[in-house]
């Protein structure tokens, strides 16, 4: 069975793409993270040493609170970000384009376009980073007053892009809906209502306005 990964997916209706942020998104977490863990540890195994006066007796417990406290706070922070990256996905399907926006723990935004509404995808590369992993930004354009939809640090952008506009166009030709020819709809009108060729149609000929006599005697109603 199909796994379901948001609630109007069809039961036939095929995923094309998972699209997850590279791993190098998290770098600022990991480094502040990693950072702090290293003054834990200085604290644990250093600071006893070079200052025993400052952990012994009652003091000793306040340290280790402190010391406690520093650890869970950041292991929850590391948690809490990396689920956070792991639950953002984009989602291509033969339909669909979708983005789950986990904001919290406990919340996520889910946003939901049909493929005929895309107008076009951009993609761009800024930095070495972006160039040596070969990551950038992929940037869903809509019609009409719908917001974009804009994923950054993704893997392979190109790729991407080009993926979601080959799908485009193949959900416009099945669907009988014209295109652009460049990822994006000219026009929401079935291709067999359409007629490049129709002739233009011909002039109406215009008749004359017809011509109202009123004698002045019918309209004197005061006669002697």
């Amino acid at each position: 069975m199909q796994t379901k990964y948001f609630e109007s997916q069809q039961d036939d209706e095929d995923i094309i793409l998972l699209i997850r942020r590279h791993y190098m998104a998290l770098l600022p977490v990991i480094a502040v993270s990693t950072l702090v863990y290293i003054v834990g540890f200085i604290a644990v195994f250093v600071l006893p040493a070079v200052a025993p006066a400052l952990v012994s007796g009652y003091t000793y417990h306040i340290y280790v609170l402190i010391v406690s406290i520093l650890f869970l706070f950041n292991t929850i922070y590391l948690f809490n970000n990396w689920v956070l990256h792991y639950l953002h996905v984009a989602i291509l399907t033969s339909e669909h384009f979708v983005e789950i926006n986990q904001t919290g723990l406990f919340a996520r935004k889910i946003s939901e376009m049909a493929l005929e509404k895309v107008q076009d995808v951009t993609a761009s590369q800024k930095g070495l980073v972006h160039t040596m992993f070969n990551l950038g930004e992929v940037e869903v354009q809509t019609a009409g007053e719908a917001p974009n939809f804009v994923i950054q640090f993704v893997p392979d952008p190109n790729g991407v892009s080009q993926k979601i506009m080959e799908t485009e166009e193949s959900y416009c030709k099945r669907n009988g809906i014209r295109t652009s020819g460049t990822g994006g709809i000219a026009n929401a009108i079935p291709a067999d209502q359409q007629n490049d060729e129709a002739p233009m149609p011909s002039p109406q000929p215009v008749e004359p306005a017809p011509i109202i006599e009123y004698p002045g005697d019918e309209w004197n109603t005061n006669q002697k």
